[in-house]
């Protein structure tokens, strides 16, 4: 029974391990987004992505079922509690994160849009608008 004890908390502190790991990756990225820095940004979502994978991966069947909780409870409750505050935090930062992708996707259309009349105003060839339009003057 202590080697399943040992080998249960091994593998929540992993676990609480991943998370954490997740956790800085998406402030990286965050911090990337900030600074413009496409190749940092595109780093650390697949950092993302792999901790993602490991995470699901996992078997961590201590941490999900009811008697793994009701026994880490009793033995590991501190553990517990921080993989618990983990991803509280972690929720947090994700809600951060997904409202930031939106306001970037959406500052980024906008930049698009004056891109593309800034073009048609300024280049040399007659645009589309210009094309099929004739001059008249009524006296």
């Amino acid at each position: 029974m202590r080697n399943d004890d040992a080998t249960g908390k091994q593998e929540q502190l992993e676990h609480l391990a991943q998370v954490n790991a997740l956790g800085q990756a998406i402030a990286s990225a965050i911090s990337a987004i900030e600074k413009n820095d496409l190749t940092q940004f595109e780093t650390h979502l697949a950092t993302q992505e792999t901790i993602c994978h490991r995470l699901s991966a996992t078997k961590c069947a201590s941490l999900f079922t009811a008697a793994g909780i009701a026994a880490s409870a009793e033995t590991d409750r501190p553990l517990s509690l921080e993989i618990r505050q983990a991803y509280m935090a972690l929720a947090q930062l994700n809600r951060v994160y997904a409202a930031l992708l939106k306001r970037a996707r959406r500052s980024f259309g906008l930049m698009v849009a004056l891109y593309r009349t800034h073009r048609e105003g300024y280049d040399r060839s007659p645009s589309a608008s210009a094309q099929g339009h004739t001059w008249s003057c009524e006296v």
